[in-house]
């Protein structure tokens, strides 16, 4: 791919308002015609001062049930923050520092503003224009959704017209109030966003890091399921899953060169399952499984097991890793087993139990080791509800879903979850209701910005 270098004036929200007066927009390239926004939009990787539009969030990693750090590492192998992220401290990140999350996904926000401000008035084919904008709007709605959901309370109806939300930034100004939106007006423009440019997107692209009708609709479905409307979760799902439902077969896949055991799956944006492609900003990390987790696999015969965890090589651990995050990078972006799931997730919701079981059946059949390979089924709504959510939990482990679901089943479905985080003798206890589910805000951004609000704790 051309590299352009952009050196924009990016939005960084550890700046103060003042300080934004004093900064110029300066660069190599300054777009004006629509080639130059395409080559903008395709920044895939981190360029210079801009993030591109693949990096995302990774910070929930270490809050769920799906990690454990045991007392022989949690000194040695764990950064501070790390530490602090799963003990679920009052702040994560020193008062200098940096939170990764916030800054990467506001600077790719930064870039998306550009596009959307200006590409409209450059010069060149005009419906080149309309689809650079709708791609950007998609990855603006996806930073947001991420962004909420991190940052505030869970989408409750009741109550998000009045929790804290995030700021929203909708233009590529240097100055102006960064003053926390609600919960519902962030969703409000997520939803209102994508049906604005879903028009002006083509069916499928070419690339998995350029949004489509394929991956709005997905956008929408899990919007739609974090909110509760399962409804329209289901028919964006399944309007996604018309447009593209490539799967690969695990038991079709190559093995690891290294690693006997290991399936090879393809990395980035080779992987053809994936809608929108996304890494977390902390993509590369050897993972710890929980028991939990582990209990929910057949470890010798479901390949998302067998095929991607191997014993750890460091002596004197013998435990279980992810390894495949480590030699090919975690995603965390839009999927057709996704889709498959939220659809099979409504249809037990609805009561539909035999077409929620065909979906987990058809994610099963290219994950499981064929010759081991049995259908499940459910004996009624509830029996399959449950079904659906442990196979989310298999396929979705470690991709930025666990947190999330969590925090929506307590709200929708009274589930009554804590997550355990206790080490080193101290008890570390996360219950339902409380404030920390809701992520601090760092410290940072606070000082230098006063006007944003902290999450209580």
């Amino acid at each position: 791919m051309k590299t352009y270098i952009y050196i924009f004036a990016l939005l960084m929200l550890f700046t103060s308002c003042d300080d934004w007066l004093d900064i110029k927009p300066k660069g190599k390239i300054i777009p004006q015609k629509v080639e130059d926004y395409r080559l903008l939009m395709d920044q895939a990787r981190s360029r210079g001062e801009s993030v591109g539009v693949v990096e995302s969030f990774g910070g929930d990693l270490y809050l769920s049930d799906d990690v454990v750090i045991t007392d022989d590492r949690f000194e040695s192998k764990f950064s501070e923050s790390i530490r602090k992220a799963y003990t679920f401290a009052d702040h994560i990140y020193l008062e200098e520092q940096e939170d990764p999350d916030w800054s990467t996904i506001y600077n790719q926000i930064y870039m998306c503003n550009i596009v959307i401000s200006e590409v409209k008035t450059s010069t060149g084919n005009e419906d080149e224009k309309n689809q650079l904008y709708a791609e950007a709007i998609v990855h603006r709605a996806y930073a947001y959704l991420n962004l909420v959901n991190l940052y505030g309370k869970h989408y409750n109806p009741s109550t998000a017209a009045t929790d804290l939300g995030v700021p929203l930034l909708l233009e590529p100004s240097i100055e102006g109030s960064l003053e926390r939106s609600n919960v519902k007006e962030v969703y409000d423009l997520i939803l209102s966003d994508l049906d604005e440019v879903y028009a002006d997107l083509p069916d499928v692209q070419g690339q998995s890091y350029r949004p489509s009708k394929a991956s709005a609709s997905a956008l929408l479905a899990r919007t739609y399921l974090l909110m509760g409307d399962f409804n329209k979760a289901f028919s964006n799902a399944d309007a996604s899953l018309s447009y593209y439902d490539f799967m690969y077969n695990y038991n079709e896949l190559p093995k690891n060169a290294w690693y006997a055991n290991m399936v090879d799956l393809p990395d980035n944006y080779e992987n053809k399952e994936q809608i929108l492609w996304k890494e977390p900003q902390n993509s590369y990390q050897l993972i710890y499984p929980s028991q939990q987790l582990k209990d929910l696999y057949d470890m010798d015969n479901d390949l998302r097991f067998a095929g991607m965890f191997e014993t750890e090589w460091f002596p004197p651990y013998a435990d279980k890793i992810f390894l495949q995050e480590y030699l090919v990078g975690r995603t965390c972006g839009l999927s057709v087993p996704e889709m498959l799931l939220i659809r099979a997730e409504c249809n037990a919701r609805n009561g539909n139990v035999g077409d929620a079981m065909s979906d987990v059946n058809l994610i099963r059949q290219n994950r499981i080791k064929t010759e081991a390979y049995t259908e499940l089924t459910a004996t009624d709504a509830a029996d399959a509800l449950q079904k659906v959510k442990q196979e989310r939990r298999r396929e979705l482990a470690f991709k930025g879903a666990r947190w999330f679901d969590i925090k929506r089943y307590n709200v929708y479905d009274d589930a009554n979850i804590s997550i355990d985080h206790s080490v080193v003798g101290e008890s570390h206890i996360l219950s339902p209701g409380d404030n920390k589910w809701a992520l601090p805000i760092a410290r940072k951004y606070i000082l230098k910005n006063p006007e944003i609000e902290q999450n209580p704790r």
